[in-house]
């Protein structure tokens, strides 16, 4: 039996070499990527189960790992696996911008949003620096919501960016509940927090909302 994995397991790593990802099925993904945390085990029904358990691929990378581990077949090691690939994504997404990314256009402030919130659980707001050339100087975490809607300070937020010596600044938060549009609520923070930034000399170049693998734009929009 043990022969019998280990040839299926040659099998579904050579057939990655040869096409990539490309016509896998979503248990597939997980089953191949479960078999360099989990040895000697058929991993195919366990990617079957995590699938049934979360729902879809996506929702399986954004569980918890108390979570996943709760899966019959799935320890410590393969939740911590499937734990970082969505940290591995936003890292190789930030790495791509650049230590000094410039962000002269709403795709490319949407690019960056993306390397800092793709696949966050929960909603958080990112304040993001720039100088007067539009580079990045750096980024801050101003405020996370453990459920629901993170609050926002405009205080903290305008005291970050002068910490970090901006001229100029990007907003971004997410909607983990994949709603694309921007709240009521959103635009008037938006608003408020331009009006606050030009106040001291800062201009505010866009405010980006990450959701699922979307990105919404207020200047793309005509918000800003």
């Amino acid at each position: 039996m043990q022969e019998e994995h280990a040839g299926h397991r040659a099998r579904i790593r050579e057939r990655f070499r040869q096409t990539g990802l490309q016509g896998y099925a979503p248990h597939e993904v997980l089953e191949l990527l479960l078999t360099f945390a989990i040895p000697r085990r058929d991993t195919n029904p366990i990617a079957h189960a995590l699938i049934k358990r979360f729902g879809s691929l996506h929702q399986v990378l954004e569980a918890p790992q108390e979570e996943l581990t709760q899966v019959d077949g799935i320890g410590e090691q393969a939740a911590s696996l499937l734990g970082m690939m969505l940290p591995l994504m936003r890292s190789y997404l930030t790495s791509k911008a650049g230590e000094k990314a410039v962000l002269n256009s709403p795709d490319a402030c949407k690019a960056y949003a993306r390397g800092l919130l793709l696949g966050e659980g929960f909603e958080h707001f990112d304040v993001i620096a720039l100088d007067s050339k539009n580079q990045v100087v750096g980024w801050e975490r101003a405020a996370s919501g453990d459920e629901g809607e993170a609050a926002v300070s405009v205080r903290k937020v305008i005291s970050l960016l002068l910490r970090l010596g901006a001229c100029q600044a990007v907003l971004a938060h997410n909607h983990p509940d994949g709603v694309l549009q921007p709240s009521q609520a959103d635009k008037e923070l938006t608003g408020q927090m331009g009006q606050v930034m030009a106040s001291v000399g800062i201009r505010l170049v866009d405010h980006i909302i990450i959701a699922g693998t979307g990105a919404y734009s207020f200047r793309e929009s005509g918000l800003l």
